[in-house]
C-alpha cells in the first residue's frame, strides 16, 4: 500500500514539474510581449504621416479667377503633407465669393474639402450645401473651377429654386452654375432619364 502511494506521489511530481516547466518556458513568453510595442505596416504609415503633417487652426485661403475676382475659402483645420505642397485639405469648410452679374453672395459648406493650388480648384465632400439668393443646393460632391468660373455639383443633387419666385425642389444627377452669369443648369447622365421638379408650397 505504502508503496503504490510512493509511486502514485512521484508520478505526480514528476506531472508537475513537466507542467511548471512547459508553462514557464513555453507558455510565458508567447503571452508577454515584453514591454516593446512592435509596429504593423500601417501604425508606422501613420506615424510617418503624422511627422510629414503640418496642421494649421481657424485658416483662410484667397483664389481668385481668370478675371481677378476673389474667391475666400475658411476652414477651422487645415493640413498639408510635405510630400503634396500643392494639395491642402480642410475640415470645417466654408466658401463665399460674389457673383459678378448682380453681386450677390454665393456660398459653399461642407464637412471636407482639398484645394488644389497648382489646377486653381477646390473639391467639396461630405455634406456639400451651396446657397444663393436664388437657390439652395446639397450634394454629395462640389468642385470649384475658378478658371472656368464654374461650380459643378455631383451626388444626391437637390436643388431648391427661388428664381423669379417660383418655389419647387429639383432632384437630379448635376448641376452647373456659372459664377460670371448666376445660371444654374440642371441635368441628367443618362439622356433617357428627365430631371424631377415638384412644387414645395
Amino acid at each position: 500500500m505504502n508503496i503504490n502511494l510512493g509511486k502514485i506521489t512521484q508520478i505526480t511530481l514528476i506531472l508537475l514539474s513537466f507542467i511548471l516547466l512547459f508553462y514557464t518556458y513555453y507558455y510565458l513568453p508567447k503571452q508577454n510581449k515584453g514591454s516593446i510595442k512592435v509596429e504593423t505596416k500601417e501604425e508606422i504609415k501613420t506615424v510617418e504621416e503624422i511627422k510629414s503633417k503640418n496642421t494649421f487652426k481657424n485658416t483662410e485661403y484667397i483664389n481668385t479667377d481668370k478675371e481677378g475676382k476673389k474667391y475666400t475659402t475658411q476652414a477651422k483645420e487645415s493640413y498639408i503633407l510635405q510630400n503634396e505642397p500643392d494639395l491642402i485639405y480642410l475640415n470645417g469648410v466654408y466658401s463665399f465669393t460674389t457673383l459678378k452679374k448682380d453681386n450677390t453672395l454665393i456660398e459653399i459648406r461642407s464637412k471636407k474639402a482639398l484645394v488644389n493650388k497648382k489646377t486653381n480648384e477646390t473639391t467639396y465632400e461630405n455634406q456639400v450645401v451651396i446657397t444663393n439668393k436664388s437657390y439652395k443646393i446639397t450634394s454629395n460632391i462640389a468642385k470649384h473651377l475658378s478658371q472656368k468660373n464654374l461650380i459643378v455639383i455631383d451626388g444626391n443633387v437637390v436643388m431648391k429654386d427661388l428664381t423669379d419666385g417660383l418655389s419647387h425642389i429639383v432632384y437630379c444627377d448635376t448641376v452647373e452654375i456659372d459664377t460670371t452669369t448666376n445660371n444654374a443648369v440642371a441635368f441628367m447622365k443618362d439622356k433617357n432619364k428627365k430631371v424631377l421638379a415638384e412644387k414645395y408650397k
